[in-house]
């Protein structure tokens, strides 16, 4: 499958238009980040899903659509911010070059949520603990060290981390 460039285009300005009315510091920055970075273009992954090009942001848009349907108590700035960004940092992984061929660049990936996350803080975005948390370990911290135990514990605590985790298995189809 692969998207239009129409249908790129109608992501792009959702999640643009989401990410704005938030109104949180730092996310000019953020969508600057987007458009270099190339992540309304690129695939989520390779080969798992959503692995065509505007992938990531469809997941992403996915998410958060889901994500805003079981949330509807929480603070909405919360769920559009850690269901749009939970995976910033597979933007720049991944890119076409010149001749529309897509390469990979090799870097590991050790915790792609915990990298999100600091992307996003170097990015003077501001996030509240339950925040990055719920990015941190929307995979649900099956790799967690014994050191992050304690953190995963109070993320799965958490209304937002339960509803960002639920919505990314369930628009990945991880059942």
């Amino acid at each position: 499958m692969e998207l239009s460039n129409k249908q790129i285009d109608i992501n792009r300005r959702e999640i643009l238009r989401l990410l704005i009315s938030t109104q949180r510091d730092g996310i000019e920055s953020v969508i600057d980040y987007l458009y270099s970075s190339g992540f309304f273009i690129v695939p989520s992954s390779l080969k798992r899903h959503h692995c065509w090009k505007g992938g990531l942001a469809q997941h992403s848009l996915n998410v958060c659509n889901i994500a805003l349907s079981f949330g509807k108590e929480l603070h909405r700035s919360s769920i559009v911010l850690c269901a749009l960004l939970h995976d910033i940092c597979k933007a720049s992984q991944l890119y076409y070059d010149d001749k529309g061929n897509l390469h990979h660049r090799n870097t590991y990936i050790q915790g792609h949520g915990i990298r999100s996350v600091k992307l996003l803080e170097m990015l003077n975005l501001t996030l509240s603990n339950d925040e990055r948390r719920a990015i941190r370990w929307h995979m649900g911290g099956y790799y967690a060290s014994e050191d992050e135990i304690a953190d995963l514990e109070m993320a799965k605590k958490s209304k937002l981390w339960e509803i960002i985790h639920k919505a990314d298995l369930l628009d990945a189809e991880i059942k």
